[in-house]
């Protein structure tokens, strides 16, 4: 009996230290790979140039929500639209509410002769989206610059399609800018030309009535 005790005891001891051995050779595995991981963030931390760094930097300083006005201009006329309220997000994507799709029937010149002068009076406010594709950071401010088209679905009585807008910033670069200590945006693009897309039929017509460039100026402060 006290032998067969004795045996039961050592069986019982061993599978105690062999499960307190598994559990070490988990923990140190997984204390190993946390290790890796946190070399290979060093290491792509290590590999990045202080360019990089600062426009990380910079990007992270613009992300947040905004309030302002938008100005449109056409011609010699200037219209002014207030409380306009935009977000940049951590993907470099910049969403105006409520943007006034309308105001770009102010570039065709035919108005009443023209069914896209109605097409784009008659279009609902909703939100605009344009991408920050280049950063440059200096001293107090941070300019940048904006993706050269945008897109918008067109719904009418006969057809729905896309117009995509290409965008111009009067061969100047970097001409948006962040200032750091005002907390303060300002956007200049200008919309020379809609492009007509039909997915349907994989056609895309260049809209020659849009003859007139409009300009817009977005500015405001981080809410």
């Amino acid at each position: 009996m006290e032998c067969k005790w004795e045996l039961t005891y050592i069986l019982r001891e061993r599978t105690q230290i062999q499960k307190f051995m598994k559990k070490i050779i988990k923990l140190t595995a997984m204390a190993l790979c946390t290790l890796a991981l946190c070399l290979t963030s060093c290491s792509k931390d290590n590999d990045m140039t202080d360019a990089e760094k600062n426009a990380i930097q910079a990007l992270n300083n613009i992300t947040g929500n905004y309030k302002g006005n938008l100005a449109t201009k056409y011609g010699t006329t200037i219209i002014v639209w207030p409380d306009v309220n935009w977000n940049v997000d951590k993907n470099s994507t910049i969403t105006v509410n409520n943007f006034p799709y309308q105001l770009l029937a102010d570039g065709v010149s035919k108005k009443s002769a023209s069914s896209l002068y109605t097409t784009l009076a008659n279009e609902k406010q909703r939100p605009l989206k344009l991408y920050i594709t280049t950063v440059q950071p200096q001293d107090n401010k941070v300019f940048f610059n904006l993706s050269s088209n945008f897109k918008f679905d067109i719904t009418t009585a006969n057809e729905t399609y896309e117009l995509a807008g290409a965008v111009s910033f009067n061969n100047k670069q970097f001409n948006s800018s962040y200032t750091m200590n005002t907390s303060e945006m300002q956007m200049r693009f200008t919309i020379y030309k809609l492009v007509k897309i039909n997915k349907a039929h994989a056609t895309a017509v260049l809209q020659e009535e849009f003859d007139i460039p409009v300009s817009f100026y977005l500015e405001g402060y981080k809410m």
